[in-house]
């Protein structure tokens, strides 16, 4: 047994304790029954309460030291890869929403062209964009090049479904809290999703209705044979050819569309105002020649189909780590030559 100080300083320290190795099992230290015996402790009727000298008194144990560092560095290695990963996405995802801003946002291979320089872009491409600029309702617009809505370039799908018609089916069900908890769908089973859901195919992007300020739109990862549903609170949008997916994404996270989308809201409850649907596909935008929109899909739908892939390897590598967890900290499961797979891997 080992004894854990808590200071207003530092927090929980022990003299020895490797501090990687306690970044991660803090949660399996606080189990239904040991926070039933710090309640126990707890002093005061009124507003029960633990002061230091109680929480110094906890015995606790923990793996040895070379089994510490061992399982730091496992479940560390873990860690590092899903950071990785995250920040892969935003690098990804960065690139193809500034491919789209470039090309059509501020048209900067228009301009180039008009002013005689070079777009810098290979010849096949370059030649896809005019050399001048034409007044619209939008404002100038490259030559060529339409004024028109985001009906014109996505289409809403409006099919529903009551899951709990289906109690024994198993659903990945993208919700606002899901998208927010890390862009990952809840498995459950019809039974538990009480309320009517949309219908999330292969290929959608889902765009949230309810509180516009707020920036949702999901690239989702849906199978063929996946049973997907949605939140109401999301527009299933699928993209009209010649454009793609990752053109209707790029637009709908772009600044001026998101401009645009959060003077839709209606409502009078800060926390519950919403665009509605139909007002989101009459949204003015530029539409490109085709050639060119096909073009951009070419180059940017790899790039995202790499965060979705980075995304599935995540969950998969936070599902492993979670399930680690508990058995490494409570000795189920032991590191055989714990000392020396540390000391290969460097650490």
């Amino acid at each position: 047994m080992v004894e854990w100080v808590l200071t207003k300083a530092s927090g929980w320290v022990r003299n020895g304790c490797d501090n990687r190795f306690l970044a991660h099992p803090g949660p399996s230290f606080f189990q239904p029954s040991r926070i039933i015996r710090v309640k126990f402790h707890a002093i005061g009727a009124t507003m029960p309460n633990l002061n230091e000298g109680i929480i110094r008194s906890f015995p606790l144990h923990l793996p040895s030291p070379p089994e510490q560092r061992a399982i730091a560095h496992i479940l560390g290695t873990l860690d590092d890869k899903i950071e990785l990963n995250r920040r892969m996405n935003e690098t990804l995802e960065a690139i193809a929403r500034a491919l789209f801003k470039s090309w059509f946002v501020d048209f900067d291979p228009v301009r180039a062209k008009a002013e005689g320089r070079d777009p810098g872009l290979p010849q096949p491409l370059a030649d896809l964009f005019p050399a001048r600029l034409v007044d619209s309702e939008l404002g100038e617009i490259p030559e060529g090049w339409d004024a028109g809505c985001f009906g014109d370039v996505i289409e809403q799908l409006r099919d529903n479904e009551k899951p709990l018609a289906s109690p024994d089916a198993i659903y990945r069900h993208f919700s606002i809290p899901a998208f927010d908890a890390g862009q990952w769908p809840k498995t459950e089973s019809g039974e538990s999703i009480k309320s009517q859901k949309s219908r999330v195919p292969p290929g959608a992007v889902l765009l949230s209705k309810l509180n516009p300020e707020i920036e949702r739109v999901w690239l989702v990862d849906v199978q063929r044979d996946d049973r997907a549903v949605c939140s109401t609170e999301f527009v299933v949008l699928r993209p009209r050819p010649p454009y793609g997916r990752s053109y209707a994404y790029c637009l709908a996270r772009s600044p001026v569309f998101r401009q645009e989308l959060e003077g839709l809201v209606t409502g009078t409850s800060k926390s519950h105002q919403r665009a509605q649907a139909g007002a989101i596909l009459g949204l003015s935008v530029v539409r490109p020649a085709d050639p060119l929109a096909r073009a951009f899909g070419r180059l940017s739908e790899p790039l995202l189909a790499r965060t979705l892939e980075c995304r599935r390897e995540s969950y998969t590598l936070a599902a492993l780590r979670n399930a680690l967890l508990p058995k490494l900290i409570s000795g189920d499961l032991r590191i055989p030559g714990a000392e020396g797979l540390v000391a290969r891997a460097g650490a």
